[in-house]
């Protein structure tokens, strides 16, 4: 059966590949020895060749497997974007052990939980997160405790803005082993057969943005079936990649370190992202790629001062994780010269499930589904019938990037996967040609009077206000209609004191039906945000629901 997205599949992409036969390490291992000299890594001017890259990991997988470390065994990466974490994990890919990256914002029990419940005997992480890591250490589990610091690898007089948290001293820890020291040593690692579908790469939690963190098993088929499709959905044959996103969440990690990795290009790699230094790397290091999140986009958008840049060596741009307004959509064009391209993926699926054709990109969609993938609408009754084009519904989906489980948790996947299709908890609908338009999470659908509102539709509206930055909506119990809709704004800088919660209800009330009007607006100074740049929409809700108004 012809599948309705293939009508404008992207020209030179095969709509399915073979399952991959070779872990990425091959590919890294391959750069090193055959053209060594090619620049792997520029950290804020400090950069590392292929070869360089290569003898570090094999150093570091050394000293892994000298430490105990083996083949399916858990070891943490708790670190922010640097070159500590590139090696990092790729040594325990080169040994076959498991990466489970933390989230970097973690406190002390969200770490533990992660720790105990994958079961990480091995740490590796930043000097700054090592007193996160102490008061839980023993009761973690954790036996071997590697730390690094930015200072390691930033050149003596870098090249970009550095932030704050690269400015402090560096902090040296009893009883831990400094990874500066492994890294100055020869070493070969062991050889390890990997089975691509069967073995381990990561163990991904999930966001927790709507209920406990879970590890998703992602295998090494499962990783390199998107990475591979990264290159080929943006046809990169090498080329300079900025990788700002965060690295130990899947979209960071596939598309701005593995296919960069994969494909042999340059990965100019930023800490945290600062809008300035963002426009600055682009411009100096003539960029040609970039992944980022909607949140990012809005931010360079918006600046002051963008006209200032030249970020036209941008070649392919590609967002997620929340809605894009069609504005900064078209302003974002205006300024690079590149199309940005809206895609969509989970934990569970390591990064995308579906991406706009470039040459084809629709307003509002997160595009059709990737190589090789399947996906349907069905039924919010629970029925599994598949809905016609145009009505809303669960996306589900099947296709080699799909996660093998949660980490000992066989009750919630069998919840989740279901004669081979992962029901994702987003409601969205697909037109006529195939395009998947995300309407929300299951969850997070607000009824009004028995009607449906999905926060997206409301935001879209808001973010047409000129002063509006940024909006989120959420459901407020109401003992008459049952929900009443409520959004939280940030303004831009210029309009703040000048825009009232009354103007916004007044001008959202020509745009939208009665039954999707927000009752309420409340301006925030910052929507809060996962360590991946999620709007927390669960702590959103909850401050909804107080009954004490929250003001920041």
């Amino acid at each position: 059966m012809e599948r309705l997205w293939y009508k404008y599949w992207p020209a030179g992409v095969p709509k399915v590949t073979e399952s991959p036969r070779a872990p990425l390490m091959e590919y890294v291992t391959r750069y090193g020895l055959e053209n060594g000299g090619r620049m792997a890594l520029n950290f804020y001017g400090k950069k590392i060749s292929y070869r360089e890259l290569n003898r570090m990991i094999d150093s570091f997988a050394a000293f892994l497997a000298g430490s105990g470390v083996k083949k399916g065994d858990r070891v943490s990466i708790f670190m922010d974007n640097c070159p500590q974490f590139i090696i990092s994990v790729c040594s325990a890919w080169k040994i076959g052990a498991v990466a489970v990256p933390a989230n970097p914002l973690f406190n002390d029990h969200e770490l533990a939980y992660e720790l105990a419940d994958c079961g990480a005997e091995t740490i590796v992480l930043l000097d700054s997160m090592y007193p996160v890591l102490h008061p839980v250490k023993k009761k973690a589990g954790v036996k071997n405790i590697i730390v690094t610091g930015y200072r390691d690898f930033l050149p003596i007089d870098p090249e970009l803005p550095l932030p704050a948290s690269l400015e402090v001293p560096r902090q040296f820890y009893p009883d831990t082993v400094e990874m500066s020291s492994v890294l100055n040593r020869e070493g070969t690692p062991p050889a390890v057969e990997i089975d691509m579908g069967r073995d381990l790469a990561l163990i991904n939690y999930t966001s927790g943005t709507t209920r406990i963190p879970m590890g998703a098993m992602i295998t090494h088929s499962n990783m390199m079936a998107n990475t591979v499709c990264s290159a080929l959905w943006t046809n990169i044959t090498g080329g300079t990649h900025l990788a700002v996103l965060p690295l130990f969440h899947v979209t960071g990690l596939v598309h701005s370190m593995n296919a960069p990795l994969y494909a042999g290009g340059t990965i100019v790699l930023l800490a945290k992202f600062d809008t300035g230094s963002v426009m600055k790397a682009i411009e100096k290091y003539r960029c040609t790629h970039w992944v980022s999140i909607a949140a990012m986009n809005i931010a360079v958008v918006n600046h002051p001062e963008v006209g200032n840049y030249d970020l036209t060596s941008l070649k392919t741009c590609s967002t997620g994780g929340a809605p894009v307004p069609r504005k900064i959509l078209k302003r974002f064009e205006e300024i690079t010269g590149s199309r940005l391209i809206v895609g969509y993926g989970l934990s569970e699926t390591i990064s995308q499930v579906t991406i706009n054709p470039y040459e084809h990109p629709r307003e509002g969609s997160v595009g059709i589904p990737v190589i090789g993938t399947d996906v349907k609408i069905i039924d919010l009754s629970g029925s599994g019938e598949e809905v016609p084009p145009g009505h809303p519904g669960e996306l589900v989906v099947r296709g080699p990037q799909v996660m093998a489980g949660y980490w000992e948790r066989p009750v919630q996947t069998a919840e989740v996967l279901k004669d081979g299709w992962f029901h994702t908890g987003d409601v969205a609908r697909m037109d006529e040609d195939g395009y998947i338009y995300i309407l929300g999470r299951k969850k997070e659908m607000i009824t009004v009077s028995g009607l449906g509102v999905f926060p997206s539709e409301v935001e879209d509206n808001l973010y047409q206000h000129p002063a509006i930055a940024e909006a989120a909506v959420v459901g407020r119990p109401d003992p008459v209609l049952g929900e009443t809709v409520k959004a939280y704004v940030v303004l831009k800088r210029e309009y703040e004191g000048l825009v009232s919660e009354a103007d916004i209800l007044a001008w959202v009330g020509e745009k939208l039906p009665p039954f999707q009007r927000p009752g309420e607006i409340e301006f925030m100074a910052e929507l809060p945000r996962t360590g991946s740049g999620k709007i927390l929409r669960r702590l959103l809700a909850d401050m909804a629901r107080s009954v004490k108004k929250s003001v920041v």
